[in-house]
């Protein structure tokens, strides 16, 4: 269970304080439109009969060989698919094959991947899938800014950049787009609302 705690490891104070530790040392931009047209194409493509975690994990482990790294051992990652509900695998799935699409070029891939794998599947992928649990599919098909918001999670998460962006623009743009925050605030206006 050593491996739990390596995935669930807190920042230390160690840290720079001018670098945030999810991000790699090296800036490492990337461009969203290749991203958001890898989106466009497997959400058109794909049925959600057909995203499954499995897969998701053959298809991760595949990506790594390709970009000679070792691939993170299936067992490690059980822990952190534990729980991942059927809109949460289906957005890894689709994550999975965005990555699978090389629309970041393999180089980056590599230098997002290279000594991180376990760093980057979690956050990048994971934890993307798993927290943004009101944008489903079919709202990513039908809404260029659900995509984008997805996009712009799946860079932050990899610890990238987004091409053009400062860390505090692209942390704007996104708060900017976060659907569960923009749910929650028209929610909250409808409750002032009734009230008054």
């Amino acid at each position: 269970m050593s491996f739990l705690k390596n995935w669930t490891a807190k920042p230390t104070a160690a840290a720079p304080a001018t670098q945030d530790a999810r991000l790699l040392p090296e800036s490492v931009p990337l461009q969203l439109a290749p991203i958001l047209a890898a989106l466009g194409q497997v959400l058109a493509e794909i049925e959600p009969a057909a995203l499954d975690v499995d897969v998701a994990r053959a298809k991760l482990a595949d990506l790594c060989r390709d970009l000679a790294i070792e691939p993170v051992d299936p067992l490690e990652l059980d822990p952190v698919a534990a729980g991942l509900d059927r809109g949460a695998i289906e957005r890894l799935a689709l994550l999975v094959l965005v990555l699978e699409r090389r629309m970041i070029p393999e180089s980056t891939l590599k230098r997002i991947f290279e000594g991180r794998a376990r760093t980057a599947a979690r956050e990048g992928l994971f934890d993307v899938a798993r927290g943004t649990s009101l944008v489903t599919l079919d709202l990513l098909r039908g809404s260029p800014l659900r995509r984008e918001e997805l996009a712009r999670r799946l860079v932050l998460g990899l610890g990238a950049s987004v091409a053009g962006e400062s860390l505090a623009e692209a942390r704007a743009a996104l708060e900017r787009l976060d659907y569960g925050r923009l749910m929650a605030e028209a929610e909250r206006a409808r409750r002032a609302a009734g009230k008054g």
